[in-house]
């Protein structure tokens, strides 16, 4: 699953990067992977947080990774959404697509299923294991996104460049 986030990081950034704030290609890589972490991660991870191996019933296995990643698109098409919907707005409007996107996250939080299954593991094992699954995932989007804009910076693919018939 790493590689597809990592290709999906990419090509938003591709997309998206002249329009993101910073003065150059890494915080601006930076600035996109807090959103796509804030947005494709942590949020989804309130509503459905993560397991340990083994816990849950294995027969809803397959319902739990359907919740889990309806709410991951759920948030990020949404995020998206409101963003194209703030470049209509002026810079003094530009909070109320936000506004918006709270609200409508809001309401998919409340409206989505709960986990089916009871946890019946020790708290504490299951809140290490969160704890570590939130440090793991914080440390890759970190990672991605300052080697994506590291190696933007380097290889500068926006530039255009032309063949040379020499």
């Amino acid at each position: 699953m790493g590689t597809s986030i990592g290709a999906l990081f990419g090509l938003v950034f591709a997309f998206a990067r002249n329009s993101l704030p910073g003065n150059n290609d890494i915080k601006k890589a930076v600035v996109l992977a807090g959103v796509m972490w804030f947005t494709m991660y942590l949020i989804p991870f309130l509503k459905y947080p993560a397991n340990p191996p083994t816990v849950g019933d294995a027969e809803t296995v397959v319902l739990r990774a359907i919740l889990y990643l309806s709410f991951i698109a759920i948030s990020g098409l949404g995020a998206f959404g409101f963003y194209k919907l703030s470049t209509k707005f002026e810079n003094k409007k530009k909070i109320i697509p936000l506004i918006g996107y709270g609200i409508f996250i809001s309401a998919v939080f409340f409206i989505m299923p709960e986990n089916p299954d009871e946890i019946t593991a020790p708290m504490n094992l299951v809140n290490e294991f969160r704890i570590m699954s939130v440090l793991g995932v914080t440390s890759f989007w970190i990672s991605v996104g300052v080697i994506l804009g590291l190696f933007w910076n380097r290889l500068k693919p926006h530039q255009e460049t032309r063949p040379s018939f020499n």
